[in-house]
Parts: C-alpha cells; structure tokens; sequence
C-alpha cells in the first residue's frame, strides 16, 4: 500500500485507516447538523480538501468563528462544500510529536524520527526545537509515551506502510475516537 497524495492521505484519515482520530466531520454543514443536535461544540480546525491538499487551513477556530472563516475562504475560490472540520488538538498536553522515516535506503532498513516536546502545533514545534533520532531510539522514544495500545497500533502501521513517514502526535492522557489510545498518526505519506 502506497500513500502518493495529500488527497489519498486524506481519504485514508477519514476512512479511519490510520487508527484512532480525533472527532472529524467531512463537511461544515455535517459539523453545523451534529452541534444542532447537542454535537462537540469545542474549537475545531478546518482544511480545504479542494486543492488535493496544502490548501488553506485554520486551527483552534471556535465555533462562533467559522461562518467568519469559512466566508473568507470563499471569498478568496474555495467551494465551502470542500471544508472538512475536526476537532482541535489539545496541544497543551503534548508529549513528543514528529514525522517518522519508515523506510529502506540502499537495501538498508532505515528508521528515523525528527521530533519535538514543545506543545505547539507540530510543523511551528519541528521549526523551533527539531531533535532526531534514528534506529532503536527513534522507536524507544515513542514507544516510551505511548500506551501500549497506541503503540500497537503505531506498530501495525510501520507494518502496513513500508517507505513512508509517519506524521504522529503523543499525548500525556488519552484522546481520540479509539478508547486507550494517547497518539494520532495524521498523516502517512510516501515522499
């Protein structure tokens, strides 16, 4: 299996195929329908699926805001249909978050992470404290703040997703749609 696109990344995400998420809707009105009916009602992060990926983006957006932010989008060509909402991760409890290298170099198995404990949002964390670990450490790190469900999870994934990085975020309590769970795998993507 092989993930090429931001857009197939997406589809997987989604889909549920890279384990335990955060709540998601995959439209704004999908997100508007469930906080009508007593819905999560916290900050949310939106992204413009319609550009294949890369596209416009807000995070911690409450909810008052997003009519706001959805109408500026729109004024600047996205079609509002194509916002998908999730809910905002609680950066405040981060543990450690960064892409991990899955992959094989010259017939050689080679792992790596890059990484960072700031609690920020992980591309602003990777820029102002980036860490690297490679072989068993980049393993043992994550394994040492995952749960061991987490971890298994995570493990699976590395099995699925041979020569891929694996953008991942672990936190100090549990989180996400998959009870035990304290790690989000965002993005899996083949470079």
């Amino acid at each position: 299996m092989s993930v090429l696109t931001k857009a197939e990344n997406y589809r997987r995400w989604t889909s549920g195929r890279f384990g335990n998420r955060l709540r998601a809707w995959r439209t704004v009105d999908a997100w508007n329908l469930d906080r009508r009916h007593g819905g999560f009602s916290g900050q949310v992060s939106l992204r413009y699926l319609g550009l294949g990926g890369g596209g416009w983006c807000a995070y911690d957006v409450e909810a008052q805001e997003v009519p706001r932010v959805v109408a500026e989008w729109e004024e600047q060509g996205a079609d509002a249909r194509l916002i998908m909402v999730n809910e905002s991760a609680p950066d405040a409890s981060i543990l450690i978050q960064g892409e991990f290298l899955n992959a094989v170099r010259d017939h050689v198995w080679v792992e790596g992470f890059t990484y960072s404990r700031k609690r920020l949002k992980m591309r602003q964390a990777l820029q102002l404290d980036r860490q690297y670990a490679s072989g068993r450490w980049a393993r043992y790190l994550l394994r040492a703040e995952m749960s061991p469900s987490s971890w298994s999870d995570f493990e699976e994934l590395l099995a699925l997703y041979p020569g891929h990085v694996l953008e991942v975020s672990v936190y100090g309590r549990p989180l996400g749609d998959t009870p035990g769970r304290n790690a989000l795998v965002w993005e899996v993507r083949k470079y």
